[in-house]
Order: structure tokens, then C-alpha cells, then sequence
């Protein structure tokens, strides 16, 4: 599949169309090595190297970090479905025109996350109790004692700091260069500012080239798994393809309409039938399957 570069250029396009964010988050680890475990195991085995036998203990249960582990895996597959590759700092593009469904969605999260984590903090000493039934003689009260005062009162202030879900938004700009532009000539400044606009959209079609790719390998899939009629295959083959093909306009930053048309071509030909008439009718199955190897001929070369 060759690379696609999509035909923007100006980097002021650029920055009138996308933004930068990051997604920050952290949680409290749920395990811990247990020293004393893994010394009476490497004893038991002979191991002759210090650290190289571990036993991992879990200190908190599945039902009581699940409510926002749940919510902060659901924000993240969100987060990266809505954006594309920027750099190598965590950062993606947003585009501007999705940027108030974004951040309601984003905002809906955090609360969700923050309600989560209280509800974890509130629960710690009798989920500590089923842990303790559960753990047996692995049970080590000493192991909670980081996560209370010491009066005895759970430590919310310790906790709530070791929980974390929001964005980071940011402008697409030069300022990092801008100490560095001070002290050159005027021919150098249009040097490295040519360079800067080079870097800047080689990062941006490597950010479309990704939508493309996304786009492709759905497709691909497709084409794979329905050309063998002994081939099994999930709903979620043809529904991941629909829901990124429904996606494409609000990720496609630089509205190409060479991929916004391929989105609307394929989504037309390959989800026409529900994943289970595909596998109930050998026909409508070798019918799809066609038209995905079809489209991906015309891809090839395009994108």
C-alpha cells in the first residue's frame, strides 16, 4: 500500500483546522510485590539470583476497581478513535469542528471517572476485609498502611492524587523555536521556517495517512475473512468498518474528500448486509468479498 499525502500547503490551514491534545491518566496500582512470598519461593526453587523470582499480590478486588477501570479503558478508546497521530510527545490532532461533542464527552468521563474513584475510596476498608478473606495468609495488613493517616482515617487526599483522567489542549505553533529564531540572521530565519513547515506537514499527512490506513485495513479485513466461506468471523468485522466509515468526516482534519468518498463508498458496498445474512448466504458473503478486493485495487495507488 503506497503512503498517502494529502495536498495542504500551508501550515495556517493546518492551525485553523486542528488541535493538539494529550490524554493524561493514572491509577492506583492494584498490585504489589509481596517480598516475603517471593523470598520463600526462591528459597523453595534454590534460585540463586536476588529478584529474580517475584510473587505479585493483589491488594484491591475485581469489584472494586472496576467501576473506573472500566470508565478510564472507555475514555481512552474514545480519545484515540476521535484523533490522530501528531507526535512523539503523546500528542494527536483534534479537529476544530468536533472540538464541543469532544469535550462534552471528555467532561462526561471525567465526572464518571472522579464518581468511580469515590465510590473505590469509600469501599477501601471493606473491600480490604474481602481481601483478606480471599488472600488467606497472604493477607498483610502492613501493605494498606500507606493509604490511611495516622489516626486511622483513610488518606483521601493521598488517594485522590493517585487518580487522574483529563486532557490537555494545545495550540499547533512554533513558539519552541522562537529563542532560536532571535539569534539568526534573517536568511537563516526563513531557512529553519521553511524547514518548521516541512515538519510540520510530513507529521500532518503521516496523521491523514493513518485515517487512510485505518481505512484500508478494515477493508482488507473484510476481503480476508469473507473470501473463505470456512473462515469465522465476528459482527464486529462489519461494524467496526461502518462505525469508522460514520467517523472519517470528523477525524479527516485536512477534509480531504478523497477519503471522505472512499468512507461513503465502502460503507455503501460492504455494509449493506448484517454480519449474520453474510454468513447465512454463501452468495451475499462472495458478493462482498468482491467488492472489498475491488475497492482495495482502486485504493492501492490512491491513498
Amino acid at each position: 500500500m503506497s503512503n498517502f499525502t494529502g495536498q495542504i500547503n500551508d501550515t495556517m490551514i493546518l492551525k485553523s483546522k486542528a488541535l493538539k491534545v494529550k490524554l493524561h491518566r493514572k491509577k492506583l496500582a492494584r498490585n504489589t510485590t509481596d517480598k516475603e512470598l517471593s523470598q520463600l519461593l526462591a528459597d523453595m526453587k534454590n534460585v540463586k539470583t536476588a529478584g529474580a523470582v517475584r510473587v505479585n499480590k493483589t491488594l484491591f478486588s475485581k469489584t472494586a476497581t472496576d467501576p473506573y477501570m472500566k470508565i478510564i479503558s472507555e475514555a481512552g478508546k474514545y480519545f484515540y478513535r476521535m484523533t490522530t497521530p501528531w507526535d512523539d510527545k503523546g500528542f494527536r490532532l483534534l479537529k476544530v469542528g468536533v472540538y464541543k461533542d469532544f469535550t462534552k464527552a471528555m467532561k462526561n468521563f471525567t465526572r464518571d471517572f472522579r464518581e468511580a474513584v469515590e465510590g473505590f475510596i469509600n469501599s477501601i476498608e471493606s473491600d480490604m476485609t474481602q481481601m483478606a478473606q480471599e488472600l488467606g495468609q497472604a493477607f498483610n495488613r502492613a501493605d494498606y498502611d500507606h493509604l490511611f493517616l495516622s489516626n486511622g482515617d483513610i488518606n483521601r487526599e493521598f488517594l485522590m492524587e493517585k487518580f487522574n483522567l483529563e486532557v490537555e489542549f494545545d495550540k499547533i505553533s512554533d513558539s519552541d523555536t522562537n529563542d532560536l529564531r532571535s539569534s539568526l540572521t534573517d536568511a537563516d530565519r526563513e531557512i529553519l521556517a521553511e524547514e518548521i513547515e516541512k515538519t510540520q506537514m510530513a507529521k500532518f499527512a503521516k496523521a491523514q495517512a493513518s485515517v487512510a490506513q485505518d481505512l484500508y485495513d478494515c477493508i482488507e479485513a473484510i476481503h480476508e475473512r469473507l473470501s473463505d466461506t470456512d473462515n469465522i468471523f465476528r459482527d464486529s468485522l462489519v461494524e467496526n468498518l461502518e462505525d469508522l466509515c460514520d467517523l472519517i468526516p470528523s477525524i479527516n482534519i485536512g477534509e480531504d474528500q478523497t477519503i471522505n468518498d472512499l468512507a461513503v463508498t465502502a460503507k455503501a458496498e460492504l455494509c449493506s448486509f448484517a454480519p449474520q445474512e453474510l454468513r447465512d448466504d454463501p452468495v451475499k458473503r462472495q458478493v462482498v468479498s468482491k467488492k472489498a478486493d475491488k475497492l482495495l485495487n482502486n485504493l492501492d495507488g490512491v491513498i
